[in-house]
């Protein structure tokens, strides 16, 4: 039963739509499918099992027969013979005349001979009455004959399976389970084909598939197929094969010409691919390589180790890059060798100096598999799943932190790097402390980063400040700047000196994100995007995010990925937009669901659900911030807030009327287009209540602007009553007709509108009629494009 199971992993919709198909034709009506998808992705396989109560007439094509006149129909009929016409029309006579319902089938309809293709086509053009279902079965577009008598067909493309469908498959068929990383990796080898992938899976050791720097193998069938083409081969072409398989997927033809030691290697190029064991292209020179991953790991395979390895020395000597050359090295060595393991881990340092994580890890796992005493391989294992971290592949390094390790520091040092990108800093923090006692210089420096990290997030600034001291390697200049900016020093990072992040070092992209981190507290939020342009990194996305929220690019910030650990802060800034364009619901839904977490984003969330819960309770509380910083965490409440606009409605509330003015005039100047709108609401509400109504009005004009460039609807609502309470209606609108404008503009219908001001949708209707009219436009792209702009007509 599992196998049944296992052979239609992935295929549920594409079962459905064909089984509707048989239905159809079991009823009555014929039924015409064309299924299309490379080998070993399981066509065959999605069309017999949808065959049951049919009468079937079946017919595969073969690419030695297809020159063979009515090769293939004779298949179906044994006398097939005549012209197309003729044959095509006995065909639509057995289809049309049974008495149970048929199927007829046409497998690898590619290799069709040419008359049988035009009978097919004669009787589909024909084919109007029965219980038919007919399925042609191709790798790719079907035969040109048979384009227009499919071109209404019911089409099914099958392609690889995902790496999550994989999961399911290798859960059926796998004797242990296997991680992402290991999915991955074979998603990539196989292509997805579930006939391969299936047979590694029940093939190849489990260590061997979870193993991520072990070769995977070609399924024992296909190295068969593939070894007997090659055989077949002249010497030197084989030998000219068999060395672009130790080159990789893809090299120069010089390079496997000068390898394999074949002068004129071009010559035999067309016999190796004619063979479908190489493919070439052009990229600048000649290159070569092979069709799929699978062909190559079978000739590779077949090498005998000595060969294999004398021909990776001889790669080494001819490849220019350095990269590659260590790479054939390291392929050659048969035993542990510290010496060159010492060499290999450190051009992995280099590599990761240089921002190159991926290929530090993978080196650094290499130079631990060259390493005999145990404590050094796991001080090595330790480096590679920090490298993968900072690559990004948190899974794949979560993976690698289960492997054994002698080294209980750097044991550690890699499960707590794993919990810290997971989202676990309490954890995260007491692995890496455990780490630090235990350390090595190797892994010191990036535990101490990383605590310096943690403890900041967690308001325990002058413990951040000890281990941001002792910090070194990626993010150290980062926690320092923000050590020093807690300690009340922002001038420390805003005086330095750097270049352009397109022409940043590592370490200079590092202090720029920090100076990014202080320039977005000190409310420089545009200053901090300049920093940050084009800085990779999980911390430089999440204070990007944060930045946008706070120049106005809202759509920007909302098409961030969230991060692991950086996540609440991304989510809070992103639920606040939200909530600010009255989309509570998925506001909500962002903020649910979070477990512990630092006190900083634990503040940063309660900010952005304080301010969902005034938006829902329509109250503008211009005197007050949604939710105060506790004492000790990061100066922070500019990112939310302003000090200006909160400090003039105190002194409103109090009556200090001067004071209060000074500070709106101070406030209406924020760089912050949402937070400049806020003071011109709060401002206009201030001197509509002291009887300045035409001042009022104007402040509340620049606020409606201000709130429908962002599409913060609710906001716009608020400022349209408060612009009628003047006596005033804003765009030579009324109240009414001026907020059923700003609701078209953040995007909502009619009906829409109508739920959400409790109207009809014909008073609804009615307003924007009378909103065309005045604003002299004919449509609402217009409307949108009119008020967007910031030009509406004055009353």
């Amino acid at each position: 039963m599992s196998e049944l199971r296992a052979a239609f992993v992935g295929r549920d919709r594409e079962r459905a739509v064909l089984e509707a198909c048989a239905a159809r034709a079991r009823s009555g009506r014929p039924a015409v499918v064309l299924v299309d998808g490379p080998p070993g992705v399981g066509k065959t396989a999605l069309v017999r099992s949808a065959l049951e109560g049919f009468r079937v007439l079946a017919a595969s094509g073969d690419p030695l027969e297809s020159s063979f006149g009515y090769g293939f129909a004779q298949q179906w009929l044994h006398d097939a013979c005549g012209d197309p016409a003729e044959v095509g029309a006995r065909l639509l006579g057995v289809l049309t005349t049974a008495a149970e319902p048929v199927a007829l089938v046409a497998d690898d309809a590619q290799w069709a001979d040419l008359p049988s293709v035009r009978a097919l086509a004669f009787a589909l053009r024909r084919l109007r009455t029965g219980s038919v279902l007919v399925v042609v079965v191709t790798r790719d577009e079907p035969p040109g004959e048979l384009r227009r008598p499919l071109q209404d067909a019911t089409r099914i493309s099958l392609t690889g399976l995902s790496v999550a469908e994989l999961g399911e498959l290798a859960a059926l068929v796998c004797p242990a389970p296997l991680g992402s990383a290991a999915l991955a990796r074979l998603r990539a080898h196989t292509g997805g084909s579930p006939l391969h992938a299936e047979t590694l899976l029940r093939q190849t050791p489990p260590e061997v598939l979870a193993d991520p720097m072990g070769r995977l193998p070609a399924p024992r069938g296909y190295a068969m197929d593939v070894q007997d083409r090659l055989a077949r081969l002249d010497e030197k072409t084989r030998a000219l094969v068999r060395a672009a398989s130790v080159l990789g997927e893809e090299g120069p033809l010089w390079q496997a010409e000068r390898l394999a030691g074949t002068p004129d290697a071009i010559l035999l190029l067309d016999e190796a691919v004619s063979a479908g064991l190489l493919v070439h292209r052009l990229g600048g020179e000649l290159l070569v390589g092979f069709p799929d991953p699978l062909t190559r790991a079978a000739v590779y395979e077949g090498l005998r180790p000595c060969e294999r390895a004398r021909l990776h020395l001889d790669a080494a000597a001819i490849c220019p890059d350095p990269v590659d050359r260590l790479r054939h090295r390291i392929s050659a060595v048969s035993r542990a060798d510290d010496a060159f393991a010492r060499e290999v881990a450190a051009f992995a340092r280099e590599q990761g100096a240089a921002g190159n994580w991926d290929a530090a890890a993978d080196h650094l796992e290499r130079a631990a598999r060259l390493t005999a005493p145990a404590r050094d391989r796991g001080v090595l294992r330790a480096e590679a799943v920090h490298a993968l971290v900072l690559d990004g592949q948190v899974a794949r390094a979560a993976e690698a932190a289960r492997e054994p390790n002698a080294h209980p520091g750097a044991r550690a040092f890699a499960a707590g790097v794993v919990e810290e990108a997971s989202g676990d800093g309490a954890r995260a923090r007491l692995l890496l402390e455990l780490a630090w006692r235990d350390r090595e210089p190797a892994f010191a420096g990036a535990a101490a980063t990383a605590l310096a990290r943690l403890c900041l997030a967690d308001g325990l600034l002058a413990e951040g400040g000890r281990w941001a001291s002792r910090a070194a390697g990626p993010g150290a200049g980062f926690v320092r700047l923000v050590a020093q900016f807690a300690a009340g020093h922002p001038e420390e990072a805003l005086d330095l000196r750097l270049p352009d992040p397109a022409v940043a070092s590592p370490e200079e992209l590092d202090l720029l994100t920090g100076r990014a981190a202080v320039r977005l507290w000190t409310g420089d939020a545009a200053g901090a995007l300049a920093d940050l342009r084009g800085v990779p990194g999980e911390v430089a996305g999440a204070l990007r995010c944060l930045a946008e929220v706070r120049t106005g690019a809202w759509d920007d910030a909302l098409s961030r990925p969230s991060g692991t650990w950086t996540a609440p802060f991304t989510v809070a800034a992103q639920a606040t937009v939200h909530a600010a364009r009255g989309d509570l619901r998925t506001a909500r839904a962002l903020l649910s669901g979070w477990g512990p977490m630092s006190g900083l984003a634990r503040t940063f969330l309660a900010a952005a659900a304080a301010f969902a819960d005034q938006v829902e309770g329509g109250v503008e509380c211009p005197g007050a911030a949604p939710c105060p910083i506790p004492p000790g965490l990061l100066p922070v409440e500019g990112v939310w807030i302003g000090g200006p606009r909160a400090g003039a409605g105190l002194a409103a509330a109090r009556g200090e009327g001067a004071a209060a003015t000074a500070l709106f005039e101070e406030a209406v100047r924020a760089a912050d287009p949402f937070e400049r709108a806020r003071a011109e609401f709060a401002y206009g509400s201030f001197l509509r209540r002291s009887g300045r109504r035409t001042e009022a009005a104007r402040r509340l004009r620049a606020a409606c602007d201000g709130f429908r460039a962002l599409g913060a609807t609710p906001f716009l609502e608020r400022s349209n009553r408060q612009l009628a309470a003047c006596g005033r209606s804003n765009d030579a609108l009324t109240a009414q007709e001026s907020t059923v404008a700003g609701l078209v503009v953040a995007g909502l219908t009619n009906k829409e509108i109508a739920r959400r001001l409790t109207l009809s949708v014909k008073t609804v209707e009615y307003h924007l009629s009378n909103v065309f009219a005045k604003l002299g436009v004919s449509s609402r792209t217009a409307l949108v494009a009119l008020l967007v702009r910031g030009q509406p007509r004055r009353a």
